[in-house]
């Protein structure tokens, strides 16, 4: 499996990038200035492209590991950073995408979920698994830092 910013081919496969990096030279923080009125390039809140990246590496090492079950041989997965952008920006804008109203607290209520942890209860995102034999969850909650001594889990 390879990762690159910007592809194995064409002129720019050789340099190195990271997700802010390439958020700019595809014109998404070119287009979140103009959608928050800044006038210039402004960063996005979140890594899309880091996230929706690692989501198709995931899949394609699925899609090759099954492949391989079937056909044998061993399968080489490339993903970019720049291709992944390039089919984010495919999708299209939503037309006034800022001004949207904030999902209400009793539409994502389905979704949410209330743990325990060292800080006290916590409300997150529900796990987007949903297997019925073997839950996702977490075996051990967060906590501050200091609260355990240092040593590795037997």
């Amino acid at each position: 499996m390879t990762l690159s910013a910007y592809g194995h081919a064409g002129p720019w496969a050789e340099r190195r990038g990271f997700d802010s990096l390439v958020q700019t030279t595809t014109g998404f923080n070119h287009a979140e200035g103009q959608a928050t009125g800044v006038d210039g390039p402004k960063e996005l809140p979140a890594q899309m492209l880091d996230h929706a990246t690692g989501y198709f590496m995931a899949f394609g090492a699925m899609m090759a590991k099954a492949r391989q079950a079937r056909e044998g041989g061993s399968w080489h997965v490339r993903v970019s950073l720049a291709q992944t952008g390039r089919w984010l920006w495919n999708l299209g804008r939503v037309a006034g995408g800022l001004s949207a109203e904030d999902l209400k607290a009793d539409t994502v209520a389905p979704y949410m979920e209330a743990l325990a942890s060292g800080f006290g209860t916590l409300s997150s995102v529900r796990h987007a698994a949903a297997l019925p034999k073997t839950p996702a969850r977490w075996s051990r909650p967060a906590v501050p830092l200091g609260s355990h001594p240092p040593e590795f889990p037997g």
